[in-house]
């Protein structure tokens, strides 16, 4: 009653402020009172979460291969990888099975899933032509000059590879019917064998600055041999240096896990398109053991990023 009469009381110039003070006041004061309450409910709270009641099961935390699982799943080109690996164990699996003697409606079954897998391959990489682009224009920023020509030649190529296998899957899928399905697709192989050439040369260029700095590092007892084997024979001398440099290549590939598995990738893959250029004609068992691997590689990298070579 007090505070009532003291706020009539005012002149009516201050009855707003001396208002404003008292409901101030009154805030302040159960505003402690809110807080233990709030900070009560709280602890209830944790202590629900942290001691659950007798009998009740803990919620389980996914495990570290799980989480891996979901990262690698939640990546367009995992999946993409997936459907080649499967797509090229179908072409190894018809080829034994003819091998072996198997019905032709076993075999037409195969076919026809691979010919599936192949189309939702197609699919998947809708729109990698703009990726492979966006990957060049970063590598033309590479200090150094042959890694800048190599990689940027090899996404450019694999750019026009993926915007053929556009075209030739909107001629299988019936979008645009007048493709000529066969030439287009002796073009993007035709791509597809420049983009593994240069990625296969730039592979040899990094191995070669890998062995020279290897062969700097370490000149001991092979240079020695080397000294007394020049005086000897000619022959001895070539025989030493191929050594010393096979001890080296190894040396450098199992040192570089990366760099080993960019070259055996590309080595296999390089057997797809000059088997379906007519370059080198192999049969659909090697061709699919061959895109198996390097499926198999390419998911690899990616459950593992360190394991990509880069850039």
């Amino acid at each position: 009653m007090k505070r009532v009469a003291w706020l009539v009381s005012a002149p009516a110039s201050h009855q707003v402020a001396r208002g404003l003070t008292l409901c101030a006041l009154f805030d302040l004061r159960r505003l402690p009172s809110r807080s233990r309450k709030s900070r009560r409910v709280a602890s209830r709270r944790v202590a629900s979460t942290e001691a659950p009641h007798w009998g009740a099961t803990p919620r389980a935390r996914p495990g570290p291969a799980m989480e891996t699982w979901v990262r690698f799943s939640a990546q367009s080109q995992a999946k993409e990888r997936l459907f080649r690996a499967a797509q090229y164990a179908c072409a190894l699996a018809g080829d034994t099975l003819r091998r072996n003697g198997a019905s032709a409606g076993v075999l037409a079954s195969v076919r026809q899933l691979e010919a599936h897998l192949s189309l939702g391959r197609k699919l998947m990489r809708l729109g990698s032509s703009a990726e492979a682009l966006e990957a060049a224009k970063r590598a033309i920023h590479l200090s150094d000059m042959v890694l800048r020509f190599c990689v940027t030649l090899s996404h450019l190529n694999r750019a026009m590879y993926f915007a053929c296998d556009n075209v030739l899957w909107a001629g299988k899928t019936g979008l645009i019917p007048s493709v000529d399905q066969e030439k287009w697709g002796q073009r993007s192989f035709r791509y597809y064998l420049f983009a593994l050439i240069v990625n296969l040369s730039r592979d040899a260029y990094e191995i070669q600055i890998l062995m020279e700095r290897e062969a700097n590092g370490k000149r001991t007892k092979g240079n020695e041999n080397g000294c007394q084997v020049r005086a000897d024979n000619g022959l001895q001398q070539l025989g030493l240096r191929l050594q010393i440099h096979l001890q080296l290549l190894l040396r450098v590939l199992r040192n570089n896990p990366p760099l080993l598995l960019d070259v055996v990738k590309n080595a296999c893959d390089l057997f797809i398109p000059l088997d379906k250029l007519g370059l080198y004609k192999t049969n659909p068992g090697f061709v699919g053991l061959c895109g198996l691997t390097s499926s198999i590689l390419s998911i690899l990298t990616i459950l593992h990023p360190w394991l990509k070579l880069k850039p």
